[in-house]
């Protein structure tokens, strides 16, 4: 069976790839599943297909995003070729016509979509690039195997995101995003990537390496992890049955 390559992934495809650990345990169980709902959403901005929108203001030279009221914006329901992003796309149309404003809300969205993880987990899988074991233990995700990452496929990507992590280094609008959701759930620093302080500060000023992504994405990637949580008794979600 041929592994695909890091980048024939989607984002969330890579996401959960990522949140698998060597071991075959899931990185925070909990936040995987929002963090992978919510690369879903990514993965939609990036085929320009919708926008986040939600108020925003500089303070100290610094972004400031409001959390609350986050809204999603469709740009274009056309067929992507993915089955769950088109059924996806049929439902939040359906959702932002049946609101007053053309718009649907971004956290009852990911509450819907908590059991992406194990429908792309599954996905990878087929495709080799998780490799099951049994003798796990039934828990959030409801299955009874343990899935360990192809370990070139992994590598490459941590490659990429330890590239991205660099001093100076420019990065594209899909590594702006999985390093985003990455961070936020604290899964950098298992990876080995975590993003310094400076990271974080440059990030808010809209510079860092980031300056040639268009502000209507950095604006999105940042709408969405401030709804990501970045620990597992996140009181804004209850814990997904799947």
């Amino acid at each position: 069976m041929a592994v695909p390559a890091p980048r024939q992934l989607s984002l969330p495809e890579e996401f959960v790839l990522l949140s698998h650990l060597p071991s075959g345990k899931v990185h925070g169980t909990a936040r995987a599943a929002i963090g992978c709902a919510a690369a879903e959403v990514g993965e939609l901005a990036l085929r320009r297909k919708l926008l986040l929108r939600t108020r925003k203001f500089r303070k100290l030279g610094f972004d400031i995003y409001r959390t609350h009221g986050v809204e999603i914006e469709l740009l274009d329901t056309g067929p992507t070729g993915l089955a769950w992003a088109d059924e996806s796309l049929s439902e939040l149309r359906r959702r932002c016509s049946a609101s007053g404003n053309g718009r649907c809300k971004l956290l009852p969205w990911l509450r819907h979509r908590h059991g992406a993880f194990s429908l792309h987990r599954d996905a990878l899988a087929g495709r080799g690039a998780l490799i099951p074991t049994s003798g796990g233990i039934a828990g959030l995700f409801g299955a009874k195997q343990r899935h360990h990452p192809h370990p070139e496929l992994h590598g490459a990507l941590v490659a990429e995101l330890r590239a991205a992590g660099a001093e100076h280094a420019r990065i594209d609008e899909h590594m702006l995003f999985l390093r985003d959701i990455v961070e936020t759930v604290r899964l950098g620093k298992e990876l080995g990537v975590p993003a310094s302080m400076r990271d974080r500060l440059d990030r808010a000023r809209g510079i860092g390496g980031v300056e040639l992504v268009p502000e209507e994405l950095r604006d999105t990637s940042a709408a969405l992890i401030s709804l990501v949580p970045s620990h597992d008794n996140d009181t804004r979600y209850r814990r997904p049955r799947v």
